[in-house]
């Protein structure tokens, strides 16, 4: 009897595996999985990518078709469907359907998706429209490839729209016809029993799936930093949803470990958190990355061990020295570890490190003291600026010795300590950028969309990596293989721009267990998106009349953009007149003369606030802003004979503490204020008299503060601050033959950041390039038109680039790096004109072409920005508002001062 049943058993069994191993080879059904050519970078699935969205919705909720990848992947789709149907029988065929689309590689330059359409009795109608298209635009022919017919929808003209294949439950094309031809041989590989296949689950909460291949996140973060690399894992199966706010779409998942114990280790026993020093994050942040800390000494055992065995010989040989210090400074740190990578419009790296405290003052002192035991030569006096002691140690790569690559770029360390935090910059410049902003609130925590962001959209997390994308030289696409940048940057005729436009934000989040990576992406922006109703339109923000004409530029203190922001105008009858947020006109005292120089913010009396100094023909004063007693108090200096006040620059980089402004005289002498003596000293010397073309350059060095000025016969000089020149300068730009004419300047030389050649150019157009030792590399005649036509390099107003002009009396012309015109403007009036080139930040560049009584503003390719002129009888004052996308103008004219704002795209 027993035996009987076992063999019952048996045959039930082998019956069973019979028929599984059957179904394997020959399956009667296959799922999308079983589909997918081998290989597949990602796969998406969504069945709301194809709907249609309002125009409204677009600007005010962030929406799956403003995803780069998944506005592709429906563009694809797009032109397949539409090539056979009309809109609302295509809408309707694709409601509702849970579509995938995987991404495949072609080439090394050339990536493509197939889409996969789950069909059914129901359908034919609309199948049969897709193989009967309308033949007076499109035919359909159709091949076999390994046992699978293919068809191929192309148009009149022999234009290949896409290829697809029908089975009984799935329509699969792609515009590539390569990749249907790897569907069909898929489609004839036997299946596996375990299937790998992402469970996708969509519905009402969840908008979409996304799955994506390891060597595609190594691919994609490979020029960002192994380190970055070693924080995610090593597979992504996300789900997306809205986020509260429905500005941002949030992906979650959870995947195995895998290969990220190590970093796993670094968060043992660290409960996830949010960013809770908001207030400490610049405005001008482009890149954060956080760790959150709950346990400081648990987390700088696991953070030895980790640098213990570091893969870099440097970082590894430098811990040991350090090792001893590390500890009591590890101890010592607070919840939150932030460091900032802010805004740059050069492409030189500012990055700053704050490290919040338990104890401030041992953390500073532990710091300092890890320098030391790091080679650090002895410390130079602090500087004081805005109310904080900033110090400098010389030795590089401090951050990066005590946390790890991630916070490599510091080849040196400027500190000083706000409240109980540590502030670790790698450049004075950052250093006095980062706490302008502090010390004026421009930081995340003030900011409703970014505490929005901080505070609901990103989650607690140990780990957080955030870039806000395309701000100012800071393109994440330009660091992807070319194959992503092919597929992703392109521009959408209809609007003009590419997909990466609609995307602001970028955030990956991971929360570290036993076994699993919790992760959590997060896409989408905090900038209002403009309706095309009010883009480029000019509004009048706020307009202040005065009973006597302006005689002068108002002078802006601050932001534009923010109501607490005042300014300060000067009647002719010689009064300095403050106006306040409110609007009051507040009569401060009398000056000598117009305001002559551009306004120089800086801590002259160092009392923790900025002072702004410009200069009449005979004075230099300092406005000294007293916010709560509205008033302004002024100081006046008395200027050398011979100082030229149309011009005032920073000394960046000076070792001198006390001196903090540089102006030119007119024999070609570059003097500084010293402000412990109150008066301007002669701080270099030219070899012989002539003035000097405005404006010089001030550049910081790793030994002080350098400056670069050409004279108007064409001597180049380059001072070093102690007041040297560099071997082979002066130099002097000679003509090639006497048949040319006498060279002369009508503007500056520049060194522009990061490259090691001087660029100049003749007032006749001849463009010069010199080498470090003022040897001319380099001479190119720009063409001159039939009308005598003036040159001059072009540099915007902070020389970080530079462009070249051709001026007339009556017209300019806009000109590249090579000479090649740009734009021009024509009809201009003659002897009053002025133009300026401006950098905002954000990618945001322009021109300002102040005529007579008006300005316009045009981008660099010449379209005009204001729809209508801005009255202006100075200069305008113009700054941009990334959070609202807003161009700020402050315009003084006849007896107002006016603020107006333009929405840009």
């Amino acid at each position: 009897m027993k035996r009987s049943l076992w063999i019952t058993l048996g045959v039930v069994v082998l019956l069973i595996g019979g028929w599984l191993g059957y179904r394997q080879l020959f399956p009667a059904s296959r799922t999308v999985g079983s589909l997918v050519p081998p290989g597949a970078l990602l796969v998406l699935a969504s069945d709301r990518l194809q709907d249609t969205v309002s125009a409204r919705t677009l600007r005010t909720q962030m929406s799956l078709r403003q995803v780069p990848f998944f506005d592709e992947a429906r563009q694809k789709l797009d032109r397949f469907l539409y090539a056979t149907a009309d809109t609302a029988t295509v809408l309707k065929f694709v409601s509702g359907r849970n579509i995938r689309y995987s991404l495949h590689s072609i080439s090394k330059t050339t990536l493509d998706f197939i889409f996969y359409i789950p069909i059914g009795p129901a359908d034919q109608a609309f199948l049969h429209r897709v193989t009967n298209p309308d033949p007076r635009r499109y035919r359909v022919l159709n091949h076999k490839f390994a046992g699978e017919k293919i068809l191929d929808l192309v148009a009149r003209g022999n234009e290949p729209v896409g290829s697809f294949i029908l089975t009984d439950n799935f329509l699969i094309g792609s515009v590539s016809g390569i990749l249907i031809e790897n569907v069909a041989k898929r489609m004839h590989q036997p299946l596996k029993f375990a299937s790998d296949e992402p469970d996708f689950r969509l519905d009402d909460d969840h908008l979409a799936g996304l799955s994506v291949r390891p060597e595609v996140l190594q691919s994609l973060f490979s020029n960002v930093g192994s380190l970055v690399r070693l924080f995610l894992p090593e597979e992504l199966n996300l789900q997306f949803r809205q986020s509260a706010s429905r500005s941002h779409l949030i992906g979650y998942a959870v995947d195995q470990i895998g290969g990220r114990r190590d970093v796993a280790a670094l968060f043992a026993g660290q409960a996830p958190r949010r960013i809770q020093h908001a207030y400490l994050i610049p405005q001008s942040t482009s890149t954060l990355y956080h760790i959150g800390i709950s346990d400081a000494s648990q987390f700088g055992k696991s953070l030895s061990n980790l640098l213990s065995s570091a893969s870099s010989d440097f970082l590894r040989e430098r811990f040991r020295q350090i090792q001893t210090d590390a500890k009591p400074l590890y101890e010592s740190l607070g919840s939150d570890i932030l460091l900032c990578r802010l805004e740059s419009r050069t492409g030189a790296p500012r990055q700053v490190l704050v490290l919040t405290a338990q104890n401030g003052k041992q953390l500073a002192n532990t710091y300092q003291q890890v320098a030391y035991r790091s080679g650090a030569r002895a410390a130079s006096l602090p500087k004081s600026y805005l109310g904080h002691k900033i110090l400098l140690l010389n030795v590089s790569e401090l951050p990066a010795s005590l946390f790890s690559s991630l916070f490599s770029g510091f080849p040196q360390s400027w500190i000083t300590q706000h409240g109980s935090s540590l502030i670790i910059a790698n450049s004075e410049d950052a250093m006095l950028d980062y706490l302008q902003q502090i010390q004026r609130g421009a930081v995340w925590s003030t900011d409703a969309r970014q505490a929005e962001l901080l505070n609901e959209t990103l989650r607690p997390a140990n780990f957080t990596a955030f870039a806000r994308l395309n701000r100012g030289q800071i393109s994440v696409l330009n660091t992807w293989p070319l194959g992503w940048q092919n597929l992703l940057d392109k521009v959408d005729p209809a609007t003009g721009t590419s997909a990466l436009a609609n995307l602001e934000n970028m955030a990956y989040q991971a929360s570290y267990g036993n076994e699993n990576i919790q992760s959590t992406v997060i896409l989408g922006r905090t900038t209002r998106r403009a309706s095309r109703a009010v883009l480029n339109k000019l509004l009048l923000q706020k307009k202040t009349e005065f009973n006597a004409p302006l005689v002068s530029a108002p002078i802006v203190t601050g932001s534009l953009s923010d109501s607490s922001a005042q300014f300060y105008a000067q009647n002719n009858a010689g009064q300095f007149v403050l106006v306040t947020p409110e609007g009051d006109k507040l009569v401060q005292n009398n000056i000598d003369g117009p305001i002559r120089s551009n306004a120089l913010g800086v801590d002259f009396l160092n009392n923790g606030r900025l002072q702004y100094l410009f200069m009449t023909d005979r004075t230099l004063y300092i406005a000294d802003p007293v916010r709560i007693r509205k008033e302004v108090a002024l100081q006046s200096i008395p200027l050398p004979a011979g100082i030229d006040a149309s011009f005032l620059a920073r000394p960046r980089g000076s070792r001198q503490r006390n001196l903090v402004a540089l102006a030119a005289h007119q024999d070609g002498h570059i003097y500084a204020l010293d402000r412990q003596r109150r008066t301007f000293i002669r701080l270099l010397t030219a070899s012989h008299k002539g003035t000097l073309q405005l404006p010089f350059q001030v550049m910081t060095t790793p030994t002080g503060m350098d400056i670069l000025a050409i004279q108007a016969d064409g001597t180049l000089n380059h001072w070093r601050e102690n007041g040297t020149q560099y071997p082979h300068f002066p130099t002097r730009v000679e003509r090639t033959n006497e048949e040319e004419p006498e060279i002369r300047f009508i503007g500056p030389a520049l060194l522009p950041p990061g490259q090691t050649q001087i660029r100049t150019i003749t007032d006749e157009g001849q463009l010069l390039t010199l080498t470090g030792n003022g040897l001319v590399a380099k001479r190119i005649q720009l063409y001159r038109p039939v009308r005598n036509g003036k040159f001059r390099l072009f540099p915007d107003e902070d020389q970080t680039n530079w462009l070249l002009l051709r001026t007339t009396d009556t017209e300019i012309a806009v000109l590249d790096q090579h000479g090649k015109r740009r734009f021009d403007v024509r009809a201009l009036q003659s002897g009053r004109n002025n133009v300026r080139y401006h950098r905002l930040g954000s990618g945001v560049e322009l021109i300002s072409v102040k005529s007579g009584g008006f300005t316009m503003l045009y981008d660099l390719n010449g379209r005009i920005l204001n729809d209508r002129p801005i009255p202006s009888d100075f200069p305008v004052a113009v700054q941009f508002d990334d959070r609202t996308n807003e161009l700020y103008i402050l315009s003084g004219a006849q007896q107002a001062v006016q603020l107006f704002s333009i929405r840009l795209r």
